[in-house]
C-alpha cells in the first residue's frame, strides 16, 4: 500500500518469489540468458539502479494519470515499482516468455495486476496501435535493438507530445587506446553471452538516432554509477523491507551459487560476465570513460483542426 506520505507501506506488500519447481542443471543450461536471469529473480540489470527509474519517470511527466509502455521489462521489477509508486498504468513487454511469467506474478504478489499488464512482444513490431502511450522506457534494452526500426516503433505508439525515456550505457570520445581495447573486449563478452549485438555508444550518437526517428527536444544527460547505500535503501523499500530484502538475497544466492558449483557452462558464463562488469564499471583505467545516459525526446505534437 501507499501511506500518506507517499512512502510504500512495507508491512502490506511483501516481494518474494513463492517456492517454485526448480529447474535441473540441464534445464538451467538449456536457458536463454535473460530466461535464466528472470529464473535467478535477477531484478533488473541497467546501471543505475530504482535512482534512475524514478529519475527517468520524472524527466517523462509520468503520473497517476499516463499509461506507460517499457519495452523490454524482464521480471517486472522497474514496471511493478512505478505502478506502485507512481500509480500509472504499466505494459511491459519482453521478448523471453520466462521473464514475462515471471513478471506477472511479480505484479500479482506487489498487488498491482490491475495497473502493471505484462505481454510476449516483440520491439521491432510493437503489438499497439499508434498513439496508445504517454511514455516508452527502455533500461538497458535499446543497445540491443535494431534502434532504427526500433525508435520509430516506439515514436509510432507515442501520444502526441508523450516521451521516449531511456536509459542506457555510454562511452566517452577520447580514450586511450588500452583502455579501448579493454572496453571492446567487454562489449564483445556481453554479445556472446546474450547472443545479441552489444555496443557502447556515445552521448551523441544517442541523441542522433533518436532525432532520426523523429522524435523532437532531444536531452542526453550524462551520469556515472549510483551510490550503493541509496539504491540499497530503495531496493529494501521496494521489496517491502529489510526482512523481505533479506530473504529475496538468500534465495537468489542460493540459487546461483547451485548452478555455479554444479554446471562449468553456467561457471564460465559467470566468470565472463564478472570480467566485463569489472571492466566497465569496476576498474579506475577503464571505467572512467564508460557511464549511462538518461536520455528523453518527445513526440511532435500534433494540433487537430477545428
Amino acid at each position: 500500500m501507499i501511506s500518506e506520505t507517499g512512502r510504500f507501506d512495507m508491512q502490506a506488500k511483501r516481494d518474494i518469489p513463492h517456492r517454485e519447481l526448480k529447474l535441473s542443471v540441464k534445464q538451467a543450461e538449456a536457458l536463454g540468458y535473460y530466461d535464466f536471469m528472470s529464473y535467478l529473480e535477477v531484478p533488473y540489470y541497467h546501471v543505475g539502479g530504482l535512482t534512475s527509474t524514478k529519475k527517468l519517470a520524472e524527466l517523462c511527466r509520468i503520473d497517476s494519470k499516463k499509461k506507460v509502455l517499457m519495452v523490454g521489462c524482464g521480471s517486472g521489477f522497474s514496471a511493478c515499482y512505478l505502478a506502485r509508486e507512481i500509480g500509472c498504468e504499466v505494459v511491459g513487454i519482453d521478448i523471453a516468455k520466462l521473464s514475462i511469467e515471471k513478471a506477472k506474478k511479480r505484479a500479482k504478489r506487489q498487488e498491482v495486476s490491475d495497473k502493471a499488464e505484462f505481454i510476449v512482444g516483440d520491439a521491432h513490431a510493437l503489438p499497439f496501435e499508434a498513439g496508445t502511450f504517454d511514455a516508452v522506457i527502455t533500461e538497458f534494452v535499446s543497445q540491443f535493438l535494431d534502434r532504427e526500426i526500433a525508435f520509430k516503433e516506439f515514436a509510432r505508439v507515442l501520444k502526441s507530445g508523450a516521451y521516449v525515456g531511456m536509459n542506457e550505457m555510454y562511452r566517452e570520445k577520447e580514450i586511450s587506446a588500452k583502455a579501448a581495447k579493454e572496453i571492446a573486449q567487454a562489449e564483445k563478452i556481453i554479445g556472446e553471452i546474450t547472443g545479441l549485438p552489444f555496443s557502447l555508444l556515445l552521448p551523441e550518437k544517442w541523441k542522433e538516432e533518436l532525432e532520426k526517428a523523429g522524435l523532437k527536444d532531444v536531452n542526453v544527460r550524462m551520469c556515472k554509477p549510483i551510490r550503493y547505500l541509496q539504491e540499497t535503501k530503495y531496493m529494501v523499500e521496494a521489496m517491502g523491507g529489510t526482512w523481505s530484502f533479506v530473504e529475496y538475497l538468500i534465495d537468489t544466492i542460493s540459487k546461483m551459487l547451485k548452478y555455479y558449483l554444479l554446471s562449468k557452462k553456467i561457471r564460465y558464463r559467470f566468470k565472463r560476465l564478472e570480467k566485463s562488469k569489472k571492466i566497465l564499471l569496476r576498474k579506475k583505467s577503464t571505467s572512467k570513460y564508460v557511464g549511462y545516459v538518461l536520455a528523453t525526446g518527445k513526440k511532435k505534437v500534433f494540433w487537430k483542426k477545428i
